[in-house]
């Protein structure tokens, strides 16, 4: 019994010494270098998502909005979702670029993310959160909606909290496993959704409106670079950061590959034949 116990306190300490060793550590970087660059959209930029305002409640609020800025979405009988919304030169906005893992480097402080609900719509559109991370959402609106917090690689509700009109809710995300993708929808108004990908170090950022984006003070060595937008599938690079080096580094992504089923595209309100066909068995393949 008492070997037992000794190997129980020996594997816990062990344990525990591991954990901590995998923790992210600030330190003072020294000659820290530079990624920047773009997330490009080639080929065809796919179609919007549409959502027929007649199947949800609150649909005189939930019209009156032009959703996305710079596109048009001014459609009083449907929301229209722009996923992939790019500027002149195809850089594309809302792409998460982070590095994979770092195990040291600059400060990485907790925030909380901060979700806008406001005219049926939740912003941002896409967030970084790490483990645990806190979260609020703000109601504006003089109705209620519900977040449904979603394990996105499974497709399973992790959390579900119901956010009153005109008040604030609090929440916090804790992921399975090493699944990095949530998905946020409102329970009540299906084309309400937000989305965020977990990060384990601050060496990361979400492009701007031209696609760029830059990453600066990182620790020189060798890393692995995601390219992330959350209807895509990732963009994966490796590169070595010399002392004070700056790397010009795009992500493109091919959106001749995203495949849109009709129901989700067509304005009308009544089902087409043709969307019956739009899912085939090679399109559920991974």
């Amino acid at each position: 019994m008492l070997k037992s116990k000794l190997g129980l306190s020996t594997f816990l300490i062990f344990f525990l010494l591991v954990s901590n060793s995998w923790a992210y550590q600030e330190i003072e970087v020294q000659n820290g270098g530079t990624i920047q660059g773009r997330a490009i959209l080639d080929g065809k930029t796919p179609q919007p998502r549409v959502f027929h305002l007649v199947l949800y409640p609150n649909i005189d609020l939930c019209a009156e909005v032009q959703v996305d800025e710079g596109v048009d979405t001014d459609d009083e009988e449907n929301r229209v979702v722009h996923d992939f919304i790019t500027d002149d030169n195809k850089g594309m906005r809302n792409v998460v670029i982070a590095i994979d893992h770092v195990d040291s480097g600059k400060s990485f402080p907790e925030k909380t993310i901060d979700i806008l609900s406001e005219n049926c719509k939740f912003t941002p559109d896409v967030s970084v959160v790490r483990q645990g991370g806190k979260f609020t959402v703000d109601n504006v609106d003089p109705v209620m909606h519900n977040s449904q917090v979603y394990q996105a690689e499974r497709g399973k509700i992790i959390q579900n909290l119901p956010v009153p009109a005109e008040d604030i809710t609090h929440g916090q995300v804790t992921f399975q496993k090493k699944f990095k993708i949530f998905q946020m929808i409102c329970g009540m108004h299906e084309f309400m959704q937000t989305f965020g990908y977990r990060v384990q170090n601050p060496y990361n950022q979400i492009t701007g409106k031209d696609g760029t984006y830059k990453i600066e003070n990182i620790p020189p060595g060798d890393y692995n670079i995601t390219g992330w937008h959350y209807l895509m599938k990732k963009v994966k690079k490796k590169i070595h950061i010399g002392p004070n080096e700056t790397i010009n580094l795009d992500f493109a992504f091919n959106g001749d590959k995203v495949i849109r089923p009709l129901y989700e595209t067509i304005k009308s309100g009544r089902i087409k034949k043709e969307a019956k066909k739009a899912f085939t068995k090679d399109d559920l393949k991974p």
